[in-house]
């Protein structure tokens, strides 16, 4: 197995602080294994921080803090059975969500600004945990999975899912996380992630594409769909999650859409018949920086935005409207056809 990064370790203890990824109201299946983990027994957790992680572990921190560190990952290891009895649910994916839990209990536990060190050394010592439990062989997982198939679901599934962020700003460039859980026992749930016309590679996961509770990182693209107003409008490309025995969820990539802030000199009832000088002013609302874009008159080009140009109005006043040449804003409407 490709063990889980300490970079994605790290992210996940900020997302768990959200919202727990493994929820604590789940329900326990009864295929789980009775032996929840299996970690290291005949090595030290001091040699094998240096021996997997290359991380220094206290001989004497250890002593102190082993017994107490092993009760509180004891709940994460009995969730960790569940999942691992959870049909679709891969051996290794159950071990990295149960590695991204118990780093984020050594958070709560020792607060990493209150408390430092132990909390550095408390996440050594769970990251050697887990490091134990992966070297073991998935006879558990195994016979889970047998277990679980004598008693097969007899409807199709449903999940629930949710990002972080939450919501993705245009000009993002760190890592996304989207999670899934079953949306009637609130297990994890593995699930892979398509978008729409792109194919997304990751480091992060064994597969090497997207998976539910794994980085990535998503290059922004954005496509046009036609809106009410006989214009486009630009809409986050749609991204699927879908697993063995689950309805697909399917919708688009949860985006902030850029938008764009409008205004016409002179207004438009300052126009008159023939040729008329304006200046069609275009504004990012969230930076408010000027947009360049190009500005029509009925069908035909006029200009750019955010500098003087000539229209001519005849009998009835056209539509004057813009549009973003990068594709990056939708078409926006300044002045409605006079009707």
């Amino acid at each position: 197995m490709k063990k889980i990064p300490l970079a994605l370790l790290l992210f996940a203890s900020t997302a768990f602080a959200q919202r727990e990824i493994f929820p604590s109201d789940y329900k326990p299946s009864p295929c789980a294994p009775e032996n929840a983990c299996e970690s290291f027994t005949e090595v030290k957790f001091s040699s094998a921080a240096f021996k997997f992680l290359l991380r220094t572990l206290e001989v004497a921190w250890d002593d102190e803090h082993r017994d107490e560190l092993t009760a509180m990952v004891q709940p994460y290891c009995i969730k960790r059975a569940t999942c691992m009895a959870t049909p679709g649910n891969i051996w290794w994916f159950c071990n990295d969500v149960f590695a991204q839990e118990i780093r984020s209990a050594c958070d709560r536990k020792y607060p990493p600004k209150a408390q430092p060190h132990d909390n550095e050394q408390c996440h050594t010592w769970v990251d050697v945990y887990s490091a134990g439990v992966d070297q073991h062989p998935k006879t558990d997982w195994e016979a889970a999975q047998r277990c679980a198939k004598t008693t097969p679901a007899t409807t199709v599934r449903k999940m629930e899912w949710w990002s972080v962020p939450p919501a993705i700003p245009i000009d993002y460039k760190g890592v996304i996380q989207v999670y899934t859980i079953d949306s009637e026992t609130h297990v994890p749930v593995q699930a892979d992630i398509r978008f729409e016309d792109q194919t997304i590679y990751t480091q992060d996961s064994p597969t090497g594409k997207p998976i539910t509770y794994y980085q990535f990182k998503w290059p922004r693209k954005l496509v046009r769909t036609p809106n009410a107003q006989g214009h486009t409008d630009v809409v986050p490309t749609m991204m699927t999650m879908s697993a063995a025995g689950y309805e697909p969820v399917q919708m688009r990539v949860p985006t902030v859409v850029p938008k764009i802030v409008v205004s016409m000199s002179p207004s438009v009832d300052k126009l008159k018949r023939g040729r008329n000088t304006v200046t069609v002013t275009a504004t990012d609302a969230a930076t408010k920086k000027p947009v360049e874009a190009q500005v029509y008159v009925g069908d035909a080009t006029a200009g750019f935005t955010n500098q003087p140009i000539e229209i001519t109005v005849s009998r009835k006043r056209p539509e004057i409207w813009i549009r973003s040449p990068f594709d990056a804003y939708s078409d926006v409407v300044v002045v409605p056809a006079e009707k």
